[in-house]
């Protein structure tokens, strides 16, 4: 993603240049945004409600049209071309399946519609149902399935077209969540078998990291942060990634830039060095995610900083706790931890310097 635009162009190679959607509210909903997917990629945009991703996703399928800039797919210009003109497939957030249709009459639907004979169409319907493993469920009707089974024909309906790009739209928000795990590891496992560039729309920091090669993370209509989900979780830039990615607590900090791109810090009571690769341009504020923290020392570049505890709670996994330090509350997360502390008790939180981002 973000490659130079001499690369080699395939056929699923996804493009945006400056591209704009105003729908003349007064605030663009997509404001100038630039991206490429590279072919074979799976590429997420993620963000809250109103963010602009699903407005992406629609350009990207030709349900909308932008107000400037270009979209190029396999490297030709498909900006003005409508839905029915591009090779691109959606997977919709209700699955849209014909409720008294088969499953292979749904599968089938598209390419009938296009023109191809019936017994071509349920030869490429088998094909795709036996990839997604629903063979034997041909003659079922939706309501006779479960959750993931129609998940699956949906995908099967959009994978029996042969598009450049499959499209996601909030695809496992109506599971449960045991089966949005499930049904998430088999999107991925699909989409890497059979090498297809898919773009997933989604608002759910954790679904997008377990299935995306890169992420676009997107606010207010433009593109707080690009990368791959490591990246953004560990080496975010600014503080609406780190909040929205890991719920990472931004706070102030005195930050005295070094020679070497490093930076000395003082956050609260504590005092300690973070190298360049942990400090974005313009940096004024620390972020620490909520597992960092520790009770007790563990390493030897741990700093700590003096906390009084506000909030205790027990969640199974381990224990949450809101602390108040010189620096602001702190909210912690001890991973496997019993609840040994209470409202009120005066405690010491360690964390390994290295783990400090310093951001906009």
């Amino acid at each position: 993603m973000n490659h130079p635009t001499q690369a080699p162009v395939s056929k699923g190679t996804l493009e945006f240049r400056n591209v704009v959607k105003d729908y003349g509210t007064g605030e663009p909903a997509v404001k100038g945004i630039s991206f490429r997917i590279e072919d074979g990629d799976l590429v997420t945009l993620l963000g809250p409600s109103g963010c602009g991703k699903t407005t992406t996703l629609r350009m990207i399928a030709g349900l909308e049209l932008p107000t400037k800039g270009q979209i190029l797919l396999g490297g030709k210009d498909v900006t003005e071309k409508s839905a029915s003109q591009r090779n691109v497939s959606l997977v919709f957030q209700s699955y849209a399946l014909f409720p008294h249709m088969s499953v292979m009459e749904n599968v089938c639907y598209g390419p009938t519609v296009q023109g191809m004979k019936k017994p071509q169409a349920e030869a490429k319907a088998n094909d795709v149902l036996k990839l997604i493993g629903l063979t034997g469920y041909e003659t079922r009707l939706p309501s006779e399935l479960s959750g993931g089974q129609q998940q699956r024909v949906a995908i099967a309906r959009a994978l029996v077209l042969e598009p450049a790009v499959l499209l996601f739209d909030e695809p496992l928000s109506n599971l449960d969540t045991k089966l949005r795990r499930h049904v998430r590891e088999e999107i991925r496992e699909l989409q890497q078998r059979l090498a297809i560039t898919c773009v997933y729309v989604t608002h759910d920091r954790e679904e997008a990291m377990a299935v995306s090669d890169h992420i676009i993370v997107m606010n207010k209509g433009g593109i707080a942060e690009a990368g791959s989900p490591n990246q953004l979780y560990f080496q975010p830039h600014t503080a609406f990634v780190a909040d929205f990615l890991s719920e990472a607590n931004v706070v102030d900090a005195h930050i005295a830039l070094r020679a070497d791109g490093g930076a000395d810090v003082a956050l609260a009571d504590a005092k300690f060095a973070v190298a360049a690769d942990a400090v974005a341009a313009n940096a004024t504020k620390a972020a620490l995610r909520p597992d960092v923290f520790s009770l007790t020392q563990r390493e030897g570049d741990d700093v700590s900083v003096a906390a009084t505890v506000s909030k205790a709670a027990f969640v199974g996994k381990g224990i949450e706790l809101v602390a108040s330090t010189g620096a602001g509350d702190l909210f912690v997360f001890l991973p496997k931890a019993r609840l040994t502390v209470k409202p009120g008790d005066a405690i010491r939180l360690w964390f390994s310097s290295s783990e400090v981002r310093l951001i906009v």
